[in-house]
């Protein structure tokens, strides 16, 4: 099962997605995990991105989610192709991209489950990889959304907290029903 937790960087994701794979592996299941693909992207990121690092971190998540993507196994990425394309929208406004465009909708089918982090009106912390720039991030929050919407990529929008209990409470909420299936389908490939 892919699961995908999407949004603006410094919105919580990256704890959110470890916290839900401890808690899983904590009940005996298979878990594997993507990152953020533009913390190991070795061209420039944020505001100075340009199209070749986009094009790069794009075909990262990609790559690494068809290698890691397994029968049985709860697969958590850091992010999926639409919020990455976003990132690439701003860095080229929007000129030249419509075939990136295509290939991240319709790699966004390949989810079977994908959930967007509310951008908050709070500071976030210094990481020394992302930028706090609030323009910027909402900047990139609202692109997300437009083409979540332009494309109808059926989402599940996260409770507008900083709880994190809350957010495993509801993503567990969504996905408890599809768990015993995700163990048939596996038995269906050995």
């Amino acid at each position: 099962m892919k699961i995908a937790i999407i949004g603006t960087h410094s919105t919580g994701k990256t704890t959110l997605k470890e916290h839900i794979g401890n808690e899983l592996a904590a009940t005996g299941h298979s878990v594997a995990h993507l990152p953020e693909f533009a913390r190991l992207c070795p061209f420039p990121i944020n505001q100075t991105t340009t199209l070749e690092a986009q094009t790069w971190i794009l075909e990262q998540q990609m790559l690494h989610e068809y290698i890691a993507h397994q029968p049985g196994v709860f697969l958590l990425c850091d992010r999926a192709t639409i919020d990455n394309f976003a990132y690439m929208h701003r860095a080229t406004n929007g000129k030249d991209i419509n075939g990136y465009e295509n290939l991240a909708v319709d790699h966004m089918q390949t989810y079977d489950y994908v959930f967007k982090t509310t951008m908050l009106d709070i500071d976030p912390l210094y990481d020394k990889v992302r930028s706090t720039d609030g323009t910027f991030r909402q900047d990139i929050d609202n692109r997300i959304t437009h083409f979540l919407h332009k494309h109808n990529i059926f989402h599940y929008a996260l409770p507008a907290t900083t709880d994190l209990h809350k957010h495993t409470e509801y993503i567990f909420g969504i996905i408890k029903h599809a768990i015993p299936n995700m163990y048939q389908q596996a038995q269906s490939y050995a």
